[in-house]
């Protein structure tokens, strides 16, 4: 098929939408979590995320026209923030829906049946269920000139992420983190590696014109001879598959199941200790946070940011009475320690 432009503006509009928003590939899937000045989240699917730069790091998505309102776009001009976070395969179906037009005084947190979660040191909504949090402030918002869209592009001011997805190299995971991508606007797939290549140098360039040999063909490059008959297992595609037997079964089954016992005993004490760590963060935060009072246990606070005076301080009037940058709730223990709480 080849069509000139002409030919696909004369297209069935919903063919020609369906064809273009997929015709450019496999896109990431991220919810987009905001909320208001006044406490309301909001919670909305996105594949349009793009990389803009790593110093600063910098990422981008499209908004759509302004013809309708948009919730995500108004809360991120209110409040100048917002994350983004990545949809994995166990909560795909929920994540889809957040694409509802619900009403602005719904949350898509409560209607699709996900949890916000809230950094104390941030003020937008993340998405409890997924292990790939960023978030971000608002830099740019340039309208595309062509379409009414928008290019949102935002700073990162802090990543959350499940270490067991990052490898050595800084790289992130997607498939053990059982990523989604999508093409057009509801055709989701499974995200899976099948080549890493090296780092692209000129004098490394291989020699594409040069026919590689087949991987069934065994080649002895110090000899160049084929050496096949002098090995002691089949090489080619025919030859019988090695199976384990005896004991190597019994083994090979003993030690999967204690890898995986192991790896869910290594994980608790992950949590355990990344719980432990976030509960120093909070009342490391708010122990050095400008108070007037003296608090009381049991009682709850809020903490703000004051842009006059550049720091955060503690009071108790509720989020809901005024316009401060509410960075988040807290609740003090009979131990002297400071918890979160879900407001």
């Amino acid at each position: 098929m080849k069509k000139k432009l002409v030919d696909i503006m004369e297209w069935d509009e919903r063919y020609r939408l369906k064809l273009i928003n997929s015709i450019s590939g496999y896109k990431g899937v991220h919810l987009i979590g905001t909320k208001t000045e006044s406490g309301l989240t909001n919670l909305a699917i996105f594949s349009s995320i793009v990389h803009i730069g790593s110093s600063p790091p910098l990422i981008g998505f499209i908004m759509r026209p302004l013809s309708v309102e948009r919730h995500t776009y108004n809360n991120i001009i209110e409040t100048g923030y917002y994350t983004l976070n990545h949809v994995h395969k166990s909560f795909l179906k929920k994540a889809h829906y957040t694409s509802t037009k619900f009403p602005q005084s719904t949350s898509e947190f409560e209607s699709c049946n996900l949890t916000p979660e809230f950094s104390s040191s941030f003020f937008a909504p993340y998405v409890n269920e997924s292990n790939i949090k960023i978030g971000l402030k608002l830099i740019e918002d340039n309208e595309v000139k062509a379409n009414g869209t928008r290019l949102i592009i935002g700073e990162v001011q802090e990543i959350i992420i499940n270490e067991e997805y990052v490898e050595k190299n800084g790289q992130i995971d997607l498939e053990k983190a059982n990523d989604v991508c999508v093409t057009g606007l509801n055709q989701y797939s499974s995200v899976s590696k099948f080549k890493e290549m090296p780092f692209a140098r000129l004098s490394e360039v291989p020699n594409f014109k040069q026919k590689e040999r087949p991987d069934n063909v065994v080649f002895n490059e110090e000899t160049q001879t084929y050496n096949a008959n002098l090995l002691p297992y089949g090489t080619n595609v025919g030859a019988p598959s090695i199976e384990p037997t005896g004991m190597s079964t019994w083994n090979n089954t003993s030690i999967n199941s204690f890898n995986h016992n192991f790896k869910n005993k290594i994980d608790l004490i992950k949590k355990e200790y990344q719980l432990l760590i976030d509960e120093y963060k909070i009342n490391d935060m708010l122990y050095k946070t400008s108070m007037s009072f003296e608090p009381i246990v049991g009682e709850d606070y809020h903490l703000y940011f004051s842009e006059k005076k550049g720091k955060n301080f503690l009071s108790l009037i509720p989020p809901s009475s005024w316009k401060m940058k509410h960075i988040g709730s807290f609740v003090l223990n009979n131990d002297k320690t400071w918890s979160e709480l879900e407001i």
